[in-house]
C-alpha cells in the first residue's frame, strides 16, 4: 500500500525538477555569456529539458539534457550576428502548467492513499 505513496512522491519530484530547469530557462533566455569557475565566457547559456522515465519498480525518474540546437542566431542591435540561448518561452509556460498539473494529481494520490489508511484504522478500531 505504501508503494502508492512512493510513486506520488516520485511524480512530486519529476513535477518539482520540471518546474526547476523551466524557470531557470526562463531566467537565462537572454543570456548571452556563461560563467564557468568564476570565469565569464562569450558561450550563451544552454536551454535545458526534463525527459520524465517510467521505472519498472512504479514510479518516475527524470533526466536532464540540453536542447539541441542550444543557440539561435538573431540580429545583433549593434549590426551583426548574435548568438541567444533556444529558449522558447511559450514552451516553458506550458512546461510550468504541466508541473501544476503533475502536482495535483500527485497530491491527490496522497490523499485517496491517507484517506483509506483512516478507513482501514476505523475498520480494524
Amino acid at each position: 500500500m505504501v508503494s502508492s505513496i512512493d510513486t506520488a512522491l516520485s511524480g512530486l519530484n519529476a513535477a518539482s525538477k520540471r518546474l526547476e530547469v523551466s524557470a531557470n530557462n526562463l531566467a537565462n533566455q537572454f543570456s548571452t555569456k556563461s560563467v564557468t569557475d568564476g570565469k565569464v565566457s562569450d558561450t550563451p547559456y544552454s536551454a535545458q529539458r526534463v525527459d520524465q522515465i517510467s521505472l519498472s519498480s512504479g514510479g518516475v525518474t527524470t533526466q536532464v539534457s540540453n536542447t539541441n540546437p542550444a543557440t539561435n542566431t538573431v540580429a545583433d542591435p549593434q549590426g551583426g550576428l548574435q548568438q541567444v540561448p533556444n529558449v522558447d518561452t511559450a514552451n516553458e509556460l506550458i512546461q510550468t502548467k504541466l508541473a501544476s498539473y503533475d502536482f495535483k494529481a500527485n497530491l491527490k494520490t496522497i490523499q485517496a492513499q491517507d484517506n483509506m489508511f483512516k478507513n482501514l484504522l476505523d475498520i480494524i478500531g
